[in-house]
């Protein structure tokens, strides 16, 4: 079920970050601002130049007397020295990471500060996501959370703390009428496959979807075959080459049966698509961490935010509409051999 704020003494706002300019600017700026408490969550946390510079303002605000929390995933953060975990940890930083296990991994990107203000979306801490990498830059949206829903988030990483420990215990959050969380441990494990068939289900006129990878599973794809079937437009937006050589060998087997079940695939050259969202008839955004396939949607930890905010989702369209310039729709289906087909089924659930 959809889970937000219990505490509504001051009004939600929200607002979509869309450069990583506005993105990191934003999450230092408030960081600098803390006074009580810093809480992070990230899949990826690497040690280079923002890696570092990330460690030293945490180390600064820790010094201050700012309590710092500190939550990685032990897969996506496997980089991170002893020298800089034992750095934070001297200067009375609450570093936890999860454990090492590849193929159940925490996706979340959550950080809270001073129970205020809020962000979550697909961004980690590192420097392609500033900088870009050999794919070109990175496209990648963030929303900035302030009043009364950030409790939701604070829950959630309380909630994830807990599990870093082994304590069992049970997440509640209340609705609010500004946005929506969903959560992948919620509704027995289903949240994230629930979420995608009320986007598939509850659209009149079009679905669009950015995501970096487009590996739906059978099931995830005649969902949204579906919607196609009652006259929807589903455009899927997606990278022409992913940061991974062996998603990169399968992708064009998901592109076939994408265009064969009437999804309009655009793919953007010369740069990464790494957001994560769906705009649904134009008036209802979903965004957060989840990626369109069988791991974000079965295996990982995942954070979905919904919302109608008119400012976000017309954020969310320019956004949307700068990826698609000039990019017309994949019209010749990829040739793709039948082995292909069974491989890339096969291997879906890893990828």
């Amino acid at each position: 079920m959809p889970m937000t704020s219990r505490n509504h003494s001051n009004r939600t706002a929200l607002e979509l970050l869309t450069t990583p300019q506005s993105i990191f600017c934003a999450i230092i700026r408030d960081i600098q601002r803390a006074r009580r408490v810093i809480d992070m969550e990230f899949y990826i946390f690497e040690e280079d130049n923002v890696g570092r510079a990330f460690v030293e303002l945490l180390l600064r605000k820790a010094r201050q007397g700012v309590a710092v929390r500190m939550l990685l995933d032990g897969f996506g953060s496997r980089n991170v020295s002893r020298r800089t975990l034992d750095r934070l940890l001297a200067s009375g930083v609450d570093v936890r990471t999860s454990q090492f296990v590849s193929n159940c991994r925490n996706h979340r990107k959550i950080v809270v500060v001073d129970d205020l203000v809020a962000y979550t979306g697909g961004v980690n801490i590192a420097d392609r996501y500033v900088s870009g990498s050999s794919l070109g830059l990175w496209h990648d949206v963030v929303l900035r959370i302030s009043g009364s829903a950030v409790q939701g988030l604070s829950r959630i990483l309380d909630y994830d703390s807990l599990r870093i420990e082994g304590v069992d215990s049970e997440l509640v959050v209340q609705n609010d009428s500004h946005i929506a969380l969903y959560v992948s441990e919620m509704q027995q494990g289903r949240a994230m496959e629930l979420l995608l068939r009320s986007i598939a289900e509850s659209a009149h006129n079009q679905i669009v979807i950015t995501t970096p990878y487009l590996f739906p599973s059978s099931d995830m794809l005649e969902l949204l075959a579906s919607a196609v079937r009652r006259g929807v437009e589903v455009r899927v937006v997606v990278p022409t080459r992913s940061d991974v050589a062996v998603l990169d060998a399968v992708m064009p087997t998901y592109v076939a049966e994408a265009i064969e079940a009437g999804i309009d695939v655009r793919q953007v050259s010369g740069a990464f698509v790494h957001a994560k969202m769906a705009l649904i008839d134009g008036a209802r955004l979903v965004v957060g961490s989840a990626n369109l396939d069988a791991r974000s949607l079965r295996l990982n930890s995942e954070l979905m935010v919904e919302t109608d905010d008119s400012g976000v989702c017309s954020a969310a369209n320019k956004f949307i509409e700068s990826l698609c310039a000039d990019r017309t729709p994949v019209k010749r289906v990829p040739r793709v051999g039948l082995v292909s087909r069974l491989l890339a089924r096969v291997l879906s659930p890893l990828l």
